[in-house]
This record gives structure tokens, C-alpha cells and sequence, in this order.
């Protein structure tokens, strides 16, 4: 079973708990247990962490951590950035409720072993995302452009 936690730190924007949830779910649903805790975060702390984790001292999407396999499943932490997503959102006409999404499940599948450092693995992790994205929000789906 996979159990997702969806808290934000920012009022700025109105987040969609349930469509992040689905969107975790979806993208790891070969995962037979799992627990994933997403934050949704604003700028100045998601910088924060991008530089004390990974040594980048700027602002980006998605950070994603796999803290590995317990007793209760696979544990997975996932930071993500709503001011970027909306910067984003509106930059490829797309709704931010699905930018956010897509946020969650880039980092999920992360977790789930797709990796996006060469052109091929970036090509087979966005097919897979866009899969995700699609059975997520079926017919209103829009692909940023």
C-alpha cells in the first residue's frame, strides 16, 4: 500500500492534496509499499534546500529523496516548489494544478529508479511521466509546450 502526506508551507497559492496524492500513487504504483511525505514549499526555502543538499544555490522544481526500504515499505521525501511551478505553469500555458503534478511525479520517479542524465534516460523518464500525467487528468491533460 502506498500512503501519501501532503502538507505546504505556502498560503500563496491553493494546492490540490488529492490530485498530488494520485499523482504519487500513480507514478510509483509498482512500488508494493511505500510512504511518501510531499511538502510543498515557496522559493526561499526550496534554494535553501537545493544548496544544503545538493550544493545548487538556486531555486528548481523538485527535489526528491529516497531514504530506502523499512519495515513499513520504501520511505520517500519529496520537496516541492510552487511558486516555480506557477512561473512555469504560465510560461507553457499550462494549469498549475498539472505543473505541480508533474512535479510530484518527476520526483517519484526518481525514486522508482528512472534517472534523466543522458538524452536516452531523459527520453524514456518523460514518456513515463507523461503516461502518468495523462491517466492522471485524462481528457483535460494539456503537455507543456
Amino acid at each position: 500500500m502506498i500512503t501519501v502526506d501532503v502538507t505546504t508551507t505556502t498560503k500563496a497559492f491553493s494546492i490540490d492534496r488529492k490530485s498530488l496524492q494520485q499523482a504519487a500513487e500513480l507514478a510509483l504504483s509498482k512500488l508494493k509499499d511505500a510512504s511518501v511525505s510531499i511538502a510543498v514549499i515557496g522559493d526561499r526555502r526550496m534554494r535553501g534546500l537545493n544548496r544544503d543538499a545538493l550544493g545548487h544555490d538556486y531555486v528548481t522544481d523538485v527535489l526528491s529523496f529516497d531514504h530506502g526500504d523499512s519495515p513499513e515499505g520504501r520511505v520517500i521525501e519529496l520537496f516541492v516548489c510552487a511558486p516555480f511551478a506557477a512561473r512555469q505553469a504560465n510560461q507553457h500555458d499550462v494549469p498549475f494544478k498539472q505543473e505541480l503534478a508533474r512535479y510530484v511525479v518527476h520526483g517519484c520517479l526518481h525514486c522508482a529508479g528512472y534517472d534523466d542524465h543522458s538524452d536516452k534516460q531523459r527520453t524514456a523518464m518523460w514518456i513515463q511521466q507523461e503516461r502518468v500525467l495523462r491517466k492522471l487528468f485524462g481528457k483535460r491533460y494539456r503537455e507543456a509546450g
